[in-house]
């Protein structure tokens, strides 16, 4: 069977948001409409405005960092000290580390103006922001691999600086040659001998700009502002692998016109907009997130290789080097949600570098299947697989573990080819990618053993990473039963008719489902065995989506979904898309709000891998949610996988929708969803085809018009008409007794955010919050991370890495600068200068420490300090205070602990004029 697939979103638009009537009369308003002359017609600058995460104060904070990108080079943008960007390639292989941090105190006094405001605006991919008379615009560019700021308000009689800086434990090239200055480091990685690498160069359009080397990990740009007050700083991060710094970082920094604006318009006037309305907020809030899924895949899939690294959308990090997971291999488990995304999205050219990926190692990946899987043919394709080409998966050498015999795989990039082309007609992909098809056919043809049963039975292989060493997978036997026939029906069209024999064959001795009982209730199990679990996946739930191979109907496949083990236990659960094939919009709605509550902690809209998160101690930023959410939206919204378009089937009633998205065929299907009702649906046909689509409204007449407005099909009261369509021809399912001429056209469009998002505890967006503190009396030399001094009053956070704050203390402390700590370091021992301070006069310094450690692990620089018989409260813990007098000059503080392995909550310190 030929399963259409479809991931599809809403179409037709009334703008506004109160609830309009779909019968009209002379006496009521006339609904409204987007669809008009055989289209939606929207305008994406209105409508993706709507979902700018504005920002009500700057992001003083890294974990607030706004994303920007153009597929390669990503960059993380915040406030700290003035203005602070990370970049970050997508392609400096193995760890992927940072190109470096540009900084720019000169943006203080915009970032503290009390007019401040901001946003990251999807629109023209950019971070914009104003305040005190000064604007800042920052972006990646579209077309080139630079990073640009620019800046107008400035004072033009005062000197600016802007440094890019890197970290302790890295070893760049510094150089500055006139008015450009470099930072550049290859990356040798030992198991391959690839080399990779960056230069990071910076000049600025300015006056009298200078360049120099401030340390063996800084450089800075030393300038005047136009006479206007503009400035311009320009960042070229191009790959590097070595040679002549200086001349490389010339030809970084070269700029031609540029096309940024004109690329990013042409995305979003090509993707297929949504437009989402709630009374509560929540449907613009989901609203939101499927944008920024959207801008996210344009900011970074362009790239020979995919972004997404165990679900860790590394180049928009902004915590230096740190990543989760291996920044080195993709897990196709963490992949395959952004595909189907984009597919349902318009943007399905955005899916290249995830196809890229496995067709440019396909001979590596078949030689690695003939070096150790015994007995095999073809190719395995790893569930795991490094960025070099080799897999830890596909073993039958070793013993089975946590990715080794996962076969799912290979089959599922097989599927994912065959949409790719159904979406959008590539059949120079489904020609290229052929012979890999072709092998990871064989592989699974030669994996399968004949039972005494009389079935072909696929034993010692994982289901998923649930059950290790086990048999007949639920995921792998929906898998085959999918793509034997379509490799069947590619290879018969190639001539290799005794493959194609042999497939089909194959289909028809793969064994049933197994049943169990779980809950009361017959279920399908997750393999044919029983062995222990050993991760938080549904294999079960597979054979429903990717695979297709139940509905609604089925009573079996509810009863599943009821008992499933795991209900959306970490981000990658496509349980809202499972909810949305069994026609349960309530749970469609449940389930994409409790992952909003359990995985978005980021202002920014990204998630986090599991529940119970916070975002200071997190410091990756996870995007799988994105395509989880987006595609649970889409599903609900339209389906066709069961070869029958389905408008509605599982869409939420309080929320009113409207919308476009593609399904297979390249057809574009419009609609609009009010008060739970639909109004019409809109296709604009991509190839030529007969679609079969669910009448919308049960029972009415509906009838089938063409743009000219010729009936074509109906009237009828059919359960599903037949829609005959051509390509690059449009049609309306309407209703007779509401037709389309009855409706008002209102183009979709929208205004542009003005506040912050929330739901629940989440936010999208910054808010106003207390900047850091500039003193005069102290400046805090080392560690970096301990740098932004905070003004201490009860709420005021204590730890750079823990959500803990202040709830009282003493009054001649408050008001005052307090250096935080980090509980990370709360067992740390060591050095005498673990935290140096630089005072400019005499001055009083408090330390808290917590109780617990006094005659255990307190340090012994703490008898350099007099206890006041005062303490400060926190959320944590009541710690208390020590106070000594110093004079101005240089001051060290030694680490938290005296014994190794010993000591709780860090300290914290506050300093005073004496």
């Amino acid at each position: 069977m030929l399963r259409l697939s479809l991931p599809l979103l809403a179409t037709l638009l009334a703008v506004g948001t109160s609830s309009v009537p779909f019968v009209s009369s002379q006496a009521e308003e006339l609904p409204a409409t987007a669809w008009h002359d055989g289209a939606l017609r929207t305008d994406p600058a209105g409508l993706v405005s709507r979902s700018d995460l504005v920002q009500k104060g700057p992001a003083w904070r890294a974990y607030q960092a706004m994303p920007l990108g153009n597929g390669v080079l990503g960059a993380a943008v915040w406030a700290e000290k003035g203005y602070t960007a990370q970049l970050n390639r997508v392609d400096t292989f193995p760890e992927l580390k940072s190109a470096g941090r540009l900084v720019v105190p000169g943006l203080q006094p915009l970032m503290r103006a009390a007019d401040y405001t901001g946003r990251l605006a999807m629109y023209d991919g950019q971070v914009v922001q104003h305040g005190g008379g000064m604007s800042a615009r920052s972006y990646v560019r579209a077309d080139a691999d630079q990073f640009v700021l620019e800046v107008t308000g400035a004072d033009p009689g005062t000197t600016q600086t802007a440094d890019l800086k890197l970290w302790e434990g890295r070893t760049p090239t510094a150089a500055a040659t006139g008015a450009v200055a470099a930072l550049a480091e290859t990356f040798r990685d030992a198991a391959s001998g690839s080399l990779t690498g960056a230069v990071a160069a910076m000049t600025a359009r300015a006056r009298d700009v200078s360049a120099s080397v401030i340390d063996p990990l800084t450089v800075r740009i030393t300038f005047r502002p136009n006479a206007d007050g503009s400035f311009r700083l320009v960042v070229g991060v191009p790959s590097y692998q070595g040679g002549d710094v200086a001349k490389a970082a010339r030809r970084a920094v070269a700029e031609s016109r540029s096309e940024h604006l004109d690329w990013w318009h042409a995305f979003w006037a090509k993707a297929a907009p949504l437009r989402i309305t709630s009374a509560d907020g929540t449907g613009e809030y989901v609203e939101t997130l499927r944008t920024l899924q959207l801008y996210t895949m344009a900011a970074s899939m362009r790239s020979p290789v995919p972004s997404t690294h165990g679900g860790v959308v590394r180049m928009f990090s902004s915590a230096k080097d740190q990543a989760d997971w291996a920044q080195d291999s993709y897990w196709h488990f963490n992949l395959r949600m952004l595909i189907s995304s984009n597919l349902g999205a318009g943007i399905g050219e955005f899916n290249a570098p995830y196809f890229r990926f496995y067709l440019d190692r396909a001979e590596l990946m078949k030689k690695w299947t003939h070096d150790h899987w015994i007995g095999a043919q073809g190719t395995c394709l790893p569930e795991f697989l490094r960025y070099d080409g080799t897999g830890d998966g596909c073993d039958n050498m070793s013993e089975p573990g946590w990715v080794k015999r996962i076969l799912s795989s290979g089959p599922e990039l097989v599927n994912n080819i065959w949409w790719q082309y159904r979406y959008t007609g590539d059949r120079a992909l489904l020609d290229r990618a052929y012979p890999l098809i072709r092998d990871i056919a064989e592989f699974h043809l030669t994996a399968l053993t004949p039972g005494e049963d009389g079935y072909l039975h696929l034993e010692h292989v994982n289901a998923l990473e649930v059950q290790w060493d086990t048999d007949d997978p639920a995921p792998d036997l929906a898998a085959m039963r999918v793509i034997f026939p379509i490799v069947a029906d590619l290879a018969a069209a190639r001539g290799d008719s005794e493959l194609a024999a042999r497939l089909r064959t194959a289909v028809g001795k793969l064994p049933p489902f197994r049943t169990v009982q779980r809950g009361g209730e017959e279920v399908i199990a997750w393999s044919g065995t029983d062995e222990e679990a050993h991760n938080t996946q549904n294999p079960e739930m597979e054979v429903l989506w990717p695979w297709g191979l139940f509905d609604e109907s089925s009573e079996l496949m509810q009863a599943t979904y009821r008992q499933r083990v795991y209900p959306q236990d970490k981000d990658w659960g496509m349980d809202t898309t499972w909810a949305a094939r069994l026609g349960l919009a309530d749970e469609v709605k449940r389930l994409l709000l409790k992952g909003i509550e359990d995985f978005q902690i980021f202002p920014n809209g990204f998630t986090v891998h599991r529940t119970g998160r916070e975002p200071v101690r997190q410091q990756s930023f996870y995007n799988e949610w994105g395509g989880v959410l987006t595609t649970g939206l889409q599903e609900a919204l339209v389906q066709s996988y069961d070869d029958v378009v389905d408008v509605a089937p599982a869409w939420p009633r309080e929320w009113d929708v409207a919308g476009s998205v593609e399904i297979e065929g390249g057809h574009r299907i419009s609609t609009e969803v009010r008060d739970g009702v639909v109004s019409l649906v809109g296709i604009e046909a991509g190839s030529r085809e007969s679609l079969q689509v669910r009448n919308p409204w049960a029972g009415q007449e509906v009838r089938v018009v063409d743009s000219r407005g010729r009936t074509l099909v109906g009237p009828s009261t059919d359960e599903v008409i037949t829609v005959p369509v051509l390509a690059n021809h449009s049609y309306v399912v309407e209703r007779v007794a509401v037709p389309l001429s009855s409706f008002e056209h209102v183009p979709l469009t929208g205004q542009a955010a003005t506040e912050v998002k929330t739901v629940g505890s989440r936010m999208l967006g910054v808010p106003a919050s207390e900047p850091p503190v500039l003193s005069d009396l102290v400046t805090v030399r080392t560690p970096d991370k301990l740098s932004n001094l905070v003004k201490a009053q009860p709420g005021a956070e204590i730890y750079v890495d823990r959500s803990y704050t202040i709830t009282d203390l003493p009054a001649s402390l408050t008001g005052e600068a307090m250096v935080p700590g980090s509980n990370d370091d709360s067992k740390r021992t060591g050095p005498a200068d673990y935290i140096t301070l630089d005072l400019t006069a005499p001055a009083t310094v408090y330390v808290a420490f917590d109780p617990r450690g006094e005659n255990d692990w307190w340090p012994t620089w703490l008898n350099d300090y007099t206890r006041t018989g005062e303490t400060v409260g926190t959320t944590d813990q009541r710690l208390l205070l020590f106070a000594r007098d110093v004079p101005a000059g240089q001051l060290a503080l030694g680490a938290n602990s005296a014994v190794e392995g010993k000591g709780n909550s860090s300290y914290i310190t506050f300093i005073t004029p004496r």
